[in-house]
């Protein structure tokens, strides 16, 4: 993982325009981000620390639906009475979707936008060729060495 600088935006209006600089990355949960620089896949020159953010983690219920915040986090939602018994297939998907500890640290928003989960992508060393990392490189997972197709 290469260096980077770190942020801390006090407000939504600070994190949008750190978000807006050359090389920044949010960073909420950080269970898919931390991974992604770990093996290369993600170089953010700047990490902009969104996790407190006051209101982005609210989850509100009314006659017209739901109002999920893109910080709340996974476990809040899933074990929310109002989301269980309103919207159940939410909270059963989300509890079917990792496990306890990334649950209770992954948030809906990083979860909507994480990158691909295929393992070639994942492997930059082993597998160079990945037209989501580079576009026009090759597809590794095509005839790919196991049954970790994206």
């Amino acid at each position: 993982m290469r260096d980077f600088s770190y942020l801390r935006a006090d407000t939504v209006e600070a994190a949008r325009h750190a978000s807006a600089l050359p090389g920044a990355m949010l960073l909420a949960g950080g269970t898919t981000l931390i991974d992604l620089a770990k093996c290369g896949v993600a170089e953010p020159d700047t990490l902009v620390d969104i996790t407190h953010l006051v209101g982005l983690d609210r989850i509100e219920i009314d006659e017209r639906g739901a109002i999920i915040g893109a910080l709340a986090r996974m476990g809040h939602v899933a074990d929310h009475a109002d989301i269980k018994s309103r919207f159940p297939a939410i909270s059963e998907a989300l509890w079917q979707a990792a496990s306890a500890q990334i649950r209770n640290m992954a948030t809906i928003g990083g979860n909507l936008m994480q990158r691909t989960r295929c393992p070639y992508f994942r492997d930059p060393a082993n597998f160079p060729a990945c037209n989501k990392r580079a576009p026009g490189s090759g597809c590794s997972a095509i005839g790919g060495v196991t049954r970790g197709h994206a």
